[in-house]
């Protein structure tokens, strides 16, 4: 493998050679000397097994004391570096709101509307890191949003995607309580591909039927061997299309994360309809 360690890297990987070698001597040398002088052989292995998790035990924590100190350096710049981010990126947006007001000239204007949009993007990833964060520290990243307002958000953020797909919605406006990010994501995952797959401009249907959320296309569909690999991280039905293959494996670990039953119908050169059991998520009060 052609891989360039780091000297910390290096540094670690010598150290955990050369305590493992140490150790596997010390046991060999330990279970010889033992093997001869002990009659009941029964507690030469026993003392084997109890000095084999101590040294374990030592050797793991003196090697990896370096790579958990250098996580720890890492999480907490990351953490703070993320925090102090905000704070410019509220003063750009609030500079920019002032110079949009005042200014007439087209050009500019465009222009400014252009550092928007990149300060949107931003804005964005900023909050896709924090998720991600607030997640692997096992923070309860759920929340109160309604669902329609969510759809609309989500529909919104792919029109440029749909170049005149018409993208239609019928869901109440019911109170759900769960994790608003990655819900949005499985939405948007979802319609991205019913927008990929689409044929003939035909139009793309989110409603709701009782409990259930229905993101329903008249696109490529899928054959039934296609089905039980849609969910396979990387896999494309059609290679041609942009993307890796891995939206519809986040789809579904999200759902499972979160005991949202889903159904895949699909058929070819019909199109393919995904059913959503929400009933867990509704906030009923």
């Amino acid at each position: 493998m052609d891989i360039a360690l780091r000297s910390s890297d290096k540094i670690f990987f010598i150290r955990s050679i050369i305590a493992f070698s140490l150790a596997v001597c010390l046991l060999v040398v330990f279970g010889i000397w033992m093997w001869e002088w002990v009659e009941e052989k029964i507690w030469v292995f026993a003392s084997l097994i109890a000095l084999s998790s101590i040294v374990g035990y030592v050797i793991v924590s003196y090697t990896l004391a370096s790579l958990f100190k250098t996580n720890h350096f890492l999480d907490i710049l990351l953490k703070d570096t993320l925090h102090e981010l905000n704070i410019p990126l509220s003063v750009i947006n609030a500079n920019l709101q002032m110079l949009q007001a005042d200014e007439n000239d087209e050009k500019k204007f465009k222009r400014l509307g252009r550092i928007e949009l990149a300060s949107k993007d931003l804005y964005a990833l900023y909050k896709e890191v924090d998720y991600y964060i607030k997640k692997e520290i096992q923070e309860d990243v759920r929340e109160k949003f309604y669902l329609d307002e969510l759809i609309a958000g989500v529909i919104e953020k792919q029109k440029e995607m749909a170049e005149g797909i018409p993208i239609t919605y019928d869901v109440l406006h019911e109170e759900l309580f769960t994790d608003k990010h990655g819900f949005a994501k499985v939405v948007s995952n979802l319609v991205h591909n019913a927008l990929k797959y689409n044929q003939n401009h035909n139009e793309i249907r989110i409603f709701q039927e009782a409990e259930n959320l229905v993101i329903k296309d008249q696109g490529v569909g899928m054959s039934e061997a296609e089905l039980f690999l849609v969910f396979n991280r990387y896999y494309q039905a059609d290679a041609t299309k942009e993307g890796y293959g891995i939206g519809l494996s986040l789809v579904k670990a999200h759902c499972d994360e979160f005991k949202i039953s889903m159904r895949i119908n699909s058929q070819k050169n019909v199109g393919t309809e995904v059913i959503l059991d929400i009933s867990h998520l509704l906030n009923k009060k």
